[in-house]
Protein backbone atom coordinates (compact mmCIF):
# COMPACT_ATOMS: atom_id res chain seq x y z
CA UNK A 1 0.00 0.00 0.00
CA UNK A 2 2.82 2.41 0.85
CA UNK A 3 4.97 1.59 -2.14
CA UNK A 4 8.15 1.95 -0.11
CA UNK A 5 10.24 -0.10 2.28
CA UNK A 6 10.10 0.78 5.97
CA UNK A 7 12.71 -1.74 7.18
CA UNK A 8 16.11 -2.97 6.19
CA UNK A 9 16.93 -6.58 7.01
CA UNK A 10 20.41 -7.53 8.09
CA UNK A 11 20.28 -11.25 8.82
CA UNK A 12 17.79 -11.74 11.72
CA UNK A 13 17.88 -8.05 12.57
CA UNK A 14 15.43 -5.41 11.28
CA UNK A 15 16.45 -1.76 11.13
CA UNK A 16 14.14 1.16 10.42
CA UNK A 17 14.86 3.02 7.23
CA UNK A 18 14.32 6.78 6.92
CA UNK A 19 10.69 6.34 5.85
CA UNK A 20 10.06 4.05 8.82
CA UNK A 21 11.57 6.53 11.27
CA UNK A 22 9.32 9.28 9.88
CA UNK A 23 6.25 7.03 10.09
CA UNK A 24 6.86 5.69 13.61
CA UNK A 25 5.87 8.66 15.86
CA UNK A 26 2.38 9.04 14.34
CA UNK A 27 1.81 5.29 14.37
CA UNK A 28 2.94 5.03 17.98
CA UNK A 29 0.45 7.70 19.09
CA UNK A 30 -2.37 5.99 17.23
CA UNK A 31 -1.51 2.56 18.64
CA UNK A 32 -1.23 3.99 22.15
CA UNK A 33 -4.77 5.38 21.83
CA UNK A 34 -6.04 2.02 20.55
CA UNK A 35 -4.36 0.29 23.50
CA UNK A 36 -5.83 2.77 26.02
CA UNK A 37 -9.33 2.40 24.54
CA UNK A 38 -9.04 -1.39 24.55
CA UNK A 39 -7.86 -1.53 28.17
CA UNK A 40 -10.63 0.85 29.17
CA UNK A 41 -13.29 -1.30 27.52
CA UNK A 42 -11.92 -4.55 28.97
CA UNK A 43 -11.50 -3.07 32.46
CA UNK A 44 -14.66 -1.04 32.78
CA UNK A 45 -17.09 -2.49 30.27
CA UNK A 46 -19.63 -0.49 28.30
CA UNK A 47 -22.95 1.15 28.93
CA UNK A 48 -22.26 2.40 32.46
CA UNK A 49 -22.04 5.94 33.78
CA UNK A 50 -18.35 6.17 34.51
CA UNK A 51 -16.16 9.16 35.34
CA UNK A 52 -12.39 8.85 34.95
CA UNK A 53 -10.62 11.35 37.23
CA UNK A 54 -6.94 12.01 36.67
CA UNK A 55 -5.20 13.35 39.77
CA UNK A 56 -1.72 13.90 41.12
CA UNK A 57 -0.85 10.88 43.27
CA UNK A 58 -0.63 12.48 46.72
CA UNK A 59 -3.48 14.91 46.10
CA UNK A 60 -5.74 12.00 45.18
CA UNK A 61 -4.83 9.88 48.19
CA UNK A 62 -4.66 12.73 50.73
CA UNK A 63 -7.49 15.06 49.71
CA UNK A 64 -9.85 13.58 47.11
CA UNK A 65 -10.27 9.92 48.04
CA UNK A 66 -11.12 10.53 51.75
CA UNK A 67 -14.01 12.73 50.53
CA UNK A 68 -15.10 10.71 47.49
CA UNK A 69 -17.69 8.72 49.40
CA UNK A 70 -19.76 11.90 49.61
CA UNK A 71 -19.83 12.09 45.81
CA UNK A 72 -20.89 8.43 45.63
CA UNK A 73 -23.70 9.08 48.08
CA UNK A 74 -24.96 12.02 46.01
CA UNK A 75 -24.49 10.31 42.63
CA UNK A 76 -24.77 6.56 43.21
CA UNK A 77 -25.26 5.86 39.48
CA UNK A 78 -21.87 7.38 38.54
CA UNK A 79 -18.83 5.16 39.07
CA UNK A 80 -15.63 7.18 39.68
CA UNK A 81 -12.34 5.73 38.44
CA UNK A 82 -9.20 7.40 39.83
CA UNK A 83 -6.00 7.34 37.78
CA UNK A 84 -2.64 9.00 38.31
CA UNK A 85 -2.02 12.18 36.35
CA UNK A 86 1.68 12.90 35.92
CA UNK A 87 2.99 16.35 36.81
CA UNK A 88 4.72 17.04 33.49
CA UNK A 89 5.35 20.78 33.91
CA UNK A 90 2.58 21.75 31.53
CA UNK A 91 2.67 25.25 30.07
CA UNK A 92 -0.06 27.43 28.51
CA UNK A 93 1.10 26.05 25.15
CA UNK A 94 1.09 22.45 26.41
CA UNK A 95 -1.96 21.45 28.43
CA UNK A 96 -2.05 18.43 30.74
CA UNK A 97 -2.90 15.49 28.48
CA UNK A 98 -6.19 13.97 29.62
CA UNK A 99 -7.27 12.60 26.25
CA UNK A 100 -4.42 10.15 25.70
CA UNK A 101 -5.51 8.17 28.78
CA UNK A 102 -9.25 8.62 28.34
CA UNK A 103 -9.56 10.88 31.40
CA UNK A 104 -12.66 13.03 31.80
CA UNK A 105 -11.36 15.59 34.31
CA UNK A 106 -8.14 16.28 36.19
CA UNK A 107 -6.96 17.67 39.52
CA UNK A 108 -3.75 19.50 38.73
CA UNK A 109 -1.23 21.97 40.12
CA UNK A 110 0.02 24.99 38.21
CA UNK A 111 -0.92 28.47 37.06
CA UNK A 112 -4.33 27.58 35.63
CA UNK A 113 -3.58 28.78 32.09
CA UNK A 114 -3.90 25.70 29.89
CA UNK A 115 -5.15 25.89 26.33
CA UNK A 116 -8.32 23.94 25.60
CA UNK A 117 -9.14 23.49 29.30
CA UNK A 118 -11.62 25.09 31.67
CA UNK A 119 -9.50 25.72 34.76
CA UNK A 120 -11.43 26.11 38.00
CA UNK A 121 -9.26 27.10 40.95
CA UNK A 122 -9.83 24.91 43.99
CA UNK A 123 -7.41 26.45 46.50
CA UNK A 124 -3.95 27.94 46.92
CA UNK A 125 -1.05 25.82 48.07
CA UNK A 126 0.23 26.86 51.50
CA UNK A 127 3.37 25.03 52.58
CA UNK A 128 4.04 24.50 56.27
CA UNK A 129 6.96 23.08 58.24
CA UNK A 130 6.15 19.77 59.92
CA UNK A 131 7.85 16.97 61.81
CA UNK A 132 7.06 13.84 63.75
CA UNK A 133 5.54 14.76 67.13
CA UNK A 134 8.31 15.02 69.69
CA UNK A 135 11.03 15.19 67.04
CA UNK A 136 11.72 18.85 67.75
CA UNK A 137 13.23 19.19 71.22
CA UNK A 138 10.93 20.80 73.77
CA UNK A 139 13.77 23.16 74.72
CA UNK A 140 13.41 24.75 71.28
CA UNK A 141 9.82 25.64 72.07
CA UNK A 142 10.52 26.95 75.57
CA UNK A 143 9.42 23.66 77.08
CA UNK A 144 5.86 23.95 75.77
CA UNK A 145 3.92 23.69 72.54
CA UNK A 146 4.82 27.14 71.25
CA UNK A 147 5.96 27.41 67.59
CA UNK A 148 9.68 27.01 67.07
CA UNK A 149 11.90 29.88 65.94
CA UNK A 150 12.43 29.32 62.18
CA UNK A 151 16.16 30.08 62.28
CA UNK A 152 16.66 27.54 65.03
CA UNK A 153 14.88 24.89 63.02
CA UNK A 154 17.13 25.32 60.02
CA UNK A 155 20.32 25.36 62.06
CA UNK A 156 19.49 22.31 64.13
CA UNK A 157 17.43 19.80 62.12
CA UNK A 158 17.88 18.02 58.75
CA UNK A 159 15.82 19.56 55.96
CA UNK A 160 14.00 16.93 53.90
CA UNK A 161 13.89 17.97 50.23
CA UNK A 162 11.46 17.37 47.36
CA UNK A 163 13.63 16.75 44.27
CA UNK A 164 11.24 18.46 41.84
CA UNK A 165 11.10 21.55 44.08
CA UNK A 166 14.73 21.98 45.10
CA UNK A 167 14.31 25.73 45.74
CA UNK A 168 11.29 25.43 48.05
CA UNK A 169 13.22 25.78 51.31
CA UNK A 170 15.09 28.82 49.98
CA UNK A 171 11.81 30.43 48.87
CA UNK A 172 10.39 29.71 52.33
CA UNK A 173 13.50 31.30 53.88
CA UNK A 174 13.23 34.42 51.72
CA UNK A 175 9.53 34.77 52.59
CA UNK A 176 10.23 34.52 56.32
CA UNK A 177 13.58 36.27 56.69
CA UNK A 178 15.50 33.06 57.38
CA UNK A 179 18.97 32.45 55.93
CA UNK A 180 19.38 28.94 54.49
CA UNK A 181 23.06 28.10 54.81
CA UNK A 182 23.11 24.50 56.05
CA UNK A 183 23.37 21.53 53.70
CA UNK A 184 20.08 19.88 52.70
CA UNK A 185 19.07 16.51 54.13
CA UNK A 186 17.70 13.43 52.35
CA UNK A 187 15.74 14.06 49.14
CA UNK A 188 12.62 12.37 47.77
CA UNK A 189 10.93 12.45 44.39
CA UNK A 190 7.29 12.39 45.53
CA UNK A 191 5.35 14.13 48.27
CA UNK A 192 4.04 10.85 49.67
CA UNK A 193 7.65 9.74 50.18
CA UNK A 194 8.45 13.03 51.89
CA UNK A 195 5.45 12.65 54.17
CA UNK A 196 6.51 9.15 55.22
CA UNK A 197 10.09 10.31 55.83
CA UNK A 198 8.88 13.11 58.11
CA UNK A 199 6.53 10.75 59.96
CA UNK A 200 9.43 8.36 60.59
CA UNK A 201 11.56 11.13 62.14
CA UNK A 202 14.13 11.61 59.38
CA UNK A 203 13.95 15.40 59.57
CA UNK A 204 11.72 18.45 59.14
CA UNK A 205 9.67 18.79 55.96
CA UNK A 206 8.10 21.65 54.04
CA UNK A 207 4.78 20.24 52.83
CA UNK A 208 1.56 21.55 51.29
CA UNK A 209 -1.09 21.80 53.99
CA UNK A 210 -3.68 20.15 51.75
CA UNK A 211 -1.60 16.97 51.47
CA UNK A 212 -1.22 16.37 55.20
CA UNK A 213 -4.74 16.81 56.55
CA UNK A 214 -4.84 13.14 57.53
CA UNK A 215 -1.45 12.91 59.30
CA UNK A 216 -2.14 16.15 61.18
CA UNK A 217 -5.57 14.95 62.30
CA UNK A 218 -4.31 11.55 63.42
CA UNK A 219 -1.28 13.03 65.17
CA UNK A 220 1.50 11.44 63.09
CA UNK A 221 2.73 14.89 62.02
CA UNK A 222 2.63 18.31 63.69
CA UNK A 223 3.20 21.84 62.41
CA UNK A 224 6.28 23.16 64.20
CA UNK A 225 6.51 26.75 62.94
CA UNK A 226 4.18 29.63 62.17
CA UNK A 227 6.40 30.50 59.20
CA UNK A 228 4.72 29.28 56.01
CA UNK A 229 5.04 29.75 52.25
CA UNK A 230 2.33 30.46 49.69
CA UNK A 231 3.37 28.72 46.47
CA UNK A 232 3.30 30.43 43.08
CA UNK A 233 0.89 27.80 41.74
CA UNK A 234 -2.47 26.54 42.97
CA UNK A 235 -4.64 23.44 42.63
CA UNK A 236 -7.18 23.37 39.80
CA UNK A 237 -9.94 21.21 38.44
CA UNK A 238 -9.31 20.98 34.71
CA UNK A 239 -12.04 20.07 32.24
CA UNK A 240 -11.70 19.82 28.44
CA UNK A 241 -13.69 22.68 26.92
CA UNK A 242 -15.37 20.36 24.42
CA UNK A 243 -16.63 18.00 27.16
CA UNK A 244 -17.91 20.39 29.83
CA UNK A 245 -21.56 19.53 29.14
CA UNK A 246 -21.21 15.77 29.63
CA UNK A 247 -23.62 15.05 32.53
CA UNK A 248 -21.12 13.03 34.61
CA UNK A 249 -18.44 15.70 34.19
CA UNK A 250 -20.85 18.51 35.03
CA UNK A 251 -21.99 16.68 38.17
CA UNK A 252 -18.45 16.12 39.41
CA UNK A 253 -17.41 19.68 38.59
CA UNK A 254 -20.30 21.13 40.59
CA UNK A 255 -19.59 18.76 43.48
CA UNK A 256 -15.83 19.32 43.74
CA UNK A 257 -16.13 23.11 43.41
CA UNK A 258 -18.69 23.10 46.21
CA UNK A 259 -16.38 20.94 48.31
CA UNK A 260 -13.44 23.27 47.72
CA UNK A 261 -15.48 26.37 48.61
CA UNK A 262 -16.30 24.85 52.00
CA UNK A 263 -12.70 23.95 52.76
CA UNK A 264 -10.57 26.05 55.11
CA UNK A 265 -7.88 25.78 52.42
CA UNK A 266 -9.84 28.18 50.22
CA UNK A 267 -9.88 30.91 52.85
Amino acid sequence: SLGMSLFERNGPKLTLREAGRAYLPSLRRALDEIEAATLDLVTHGAGERKLVIGALHTLASSWLIPKLNRFQNEYPDIRPVIETLALNFATPERSPDLGARQMDVGLYFGDGRWTGMICDKLFDEIQVVVAKPGYVFSSDTGGGNSPVDPSGLIARYPRLVHTTRPRAWHEWGQANGVAITSAPGPAFEHFFMLIEAAKSGMGIALLPRVLIEGPLAEGSLEIISEASLKSHGAYYLITPENRQDVPEIRAFRDWVLGLASQSELSE
